[in-house]
């Protein structure tokens, strides 16, 4: 018989209620963090238009969070988010200018307190490219080329002319195997400075070693400082051998150096030249490809008119090239860097790389007032953007930036280009650098350097310093960071000396090139210096060498369109050392 319970009303009521509040009772959320964390990447952020993956910011946190912008032109697309890792993208940012941009944690209690974090964000301000006056303009596109069985030559298809300008009208074409092409046209990814005049459609292709093009008889008038643009695209990384530009007076052509990134993208490619001797007002340019060249083409060239250039043209068959550049091979590795000072573009220096030393032998340039400023130094450690990086001595990035046992010495000094950050940041480029002893680099190499600029006149000084490795030269590391270093690391020479060979006219004012001066106009002194710790602290005229000896040393030709006698000499009083 089953037994029956009887519970009082009250009772049930309460077991009733009891029963309901637990069936709704909220979930209970989980434990909030005891530690808010909340990181920012990076700090410091220079917005690129072009390239949309370098434009964002890595948010990481275990709480909510904000972004906030101090200036309503930086644009973002992300202002708030919770736990986890979030991107927020820069969309946008005002020229030239620097901007803050604001993470902070959101408080979950009034007492607590947000975790603030900052990213500045810098967009550089748009090169200001001084108005020329366009002698002559070519985008050879006034009717798009077309392929039948083989592409056109110049001579038989006539759409590739379209020149304008003040001097176009009277010139004639010379050509050998270079064709018209309407592929790999020169809007397709060129780099940002090319981009404004990239005209596309067709290009000149250079069919082989030996082809040319030679644009005669442009008109020029009284003017006699240029400046030569043109696109170039080359199927391999671009080599400075491969093509080769002159200028022409009808009679005989002299070839200019140039400047280009080497990539083998479509890049604008630059010569800036005076010239002399110039009889009926027309001037001649000439491209032609060497046994080197992969695919070369040409487009856009553009000639205007523009600064005296230090690179002056006489066609008295006598060129007066940067008179600071030594004797080089065309297999050696040369790199020239320019910038811009008060609008201008200027060279900034040259250096002949070693790629087993990973090193430059020398580093050449002119000195000028000019080029020194209130900028200060940029510390802008970078690889060399116009040498493969693999080669370079791994001297930049955090924290394995470093030489084992060594400092990063530069050879251009930092000191020397103080006019603005972008010929200053240029100094900081792997390239420059050489593993010098600290004592050296702070004492005696420092003393030389201030030494040397107290030399500087109005017909500017001219320098090349260098560093030579003799019999028995040691080794270090790069890529390090005290005892630590990066996988990447390599063995990078120690040089065994450093030498300086420097030149200027003797009254500092003749206004000419160097190239145009008699021995008796100028001076040249050397500085040869082994690589130790142990020089007193006073600068010495004890390592004062004639130019002449350290040629000697080297191996090196200095100043090539100066006499030997000037080279001969060694005559520290006439300095002001």
């Amino acid at each position: 018989m089953k037994k029956v319970f009887f519970y009082p009303l009250c009772l049930l009521l309460t077991l009733c209620a009891c029963e309901e509040e637990k069936q709704q009772e909220p979930e209970m959320p989980g434990t909030p963090p005891d530690e808010i964390i909340l990181t920012v990447s990076p700090e410091q952020l220079t917005f690129d238009e072009n390239d949309a993956s370098k434009n964002v910011v890595t948010v990481s946190t275990n709480t909510s969070w904000r972004a906030t912008v101090a200036n309503a032109a930086l644009k973002i697309d992300r202002s708030e988010g919770t736990s986890g890792e979030w991107s927020i993208r820069i969309t946008d940012a005002p020229v030239g200018e620097s901007c803050k941009l604001t993470v902070s944690t959101v408080p979950r209690s009034d007492n607590e307190k947000a975790i603030v974090r900052e990213v500045t964000v810098t967009r550089e301000a748009a090169v200001v490219i001084p108005e020329r006056t366009v002698i002559y303009n070519n985008d050879f596109d006034q009717e798009v080329a077309q392929k039948n069985t083989y592409w056109p030559y110049l001579d038989q298809f006539d759409g590739w002319k379209n020149a304008s300008g003040t001097g176009q009208g009277s010139e004639t074409y010379d050509q050998m195997s270079v064709s018209v092409r309407s592929d790999w046209t020169s809007d397709y990814a060129p780099s940002a400075d090319y981009k404004p005049y990239a005209s596309g459609k067709n290009n000149l292709y250079f069919n082989k070693s030996g082809s040319f093009v030679a644009i005669n008889g442009i008109r020029v008038g009284e003017e006699r400082d240029f400046v030569l643009q043109f696109g170039s695209s080359e199927n391999k990384l671009f080599d400075y051998t491969d093509l080769r530009v002159e200028v022409g007076n009808g009679s005989s052509w002299v070839a200019l150096d140039y400047t280009r990134p080497l990539t083998n993208n479509w890049e604008l490619t630059t010569c800036e030249f005076s010239v002399e001797g110039l009889t009926d007002g027309t001037l001649g340019i000439r491209f032609s490809t060497t046994d080197g060249a992969n695919m070369m083409r040409i487009d856009d060239v553009r000639l205007t008119d523009g600064d005296p250039s230090g690179q002056v043209i006489a066609f008295d068959n006598a060129v007066y090239p940067p008179a600071e550049l030594p004797v080089y091979g065309t297999n050696d590795e040369v790199v020239t860097h320019y910038g811009l000072i008060g609008g201008q573009r200027v060279r900034n220096y040259t250096l002949l790389f070693d790629r087993d030393k990973h090193a430059a032998l020398w580093v050449a340039y002119p000195l000028h007032a000019c080029y020194r400023g209130g900028s200060g130094r940029t510390d802008a450690w970078a690889a060399d953007p116009l040498i493969e990086e693999s080669f370079q001595a791994l001297l930049y990035g955090n924290p394995y930036c470093y030489y084992d046992g060594y400092s990063r010495g530069h050879q251009i000094p930092s000191g020397d280009r103080t006019v603005n950050d972008e010929l200053n940041s240029q100094t900081f480029y792997a390239s420059n650098m050489t593993p010098q002893n600290s004592d050296f680099n702070s004492g005696v190499w420092e003393s030389l350097e201030s030494k040397i600029r107290n030399n500087i006149c109005n017909d500017t000084l001219y320098v090349v310093t260098g560093c030579y490795f003799g019999n028995g030269y040691t080794t270090t590391y790069d890529g390090s960071y005290g005892s630590s270093r990066d996988p990447n690391a390599k063995l990078c020479a120690v040089p065994t000396h450093y030498f300086k060979v420097i030149l200027r006219t003797r009254s500092g004012n003749t206004g000419k090139a160097i190239g145009q001066c008699d021995a008796g106009e100028l001076k040249a002194i050397g500085f040869w210096l082994e690589h130790r710790s142990d020089y007193p602290a006073a600068f010495s005229t004890d390592c004062c060498k004639s130019v002449e000896y350290i040629e000697q040393q080297t191996g090196f030709t200095f100043f090539p369109t100066v006499d030997a006698a000037v080279k001969q000499q060694c005559t520290p009083s006439e300095w002001a050392l």
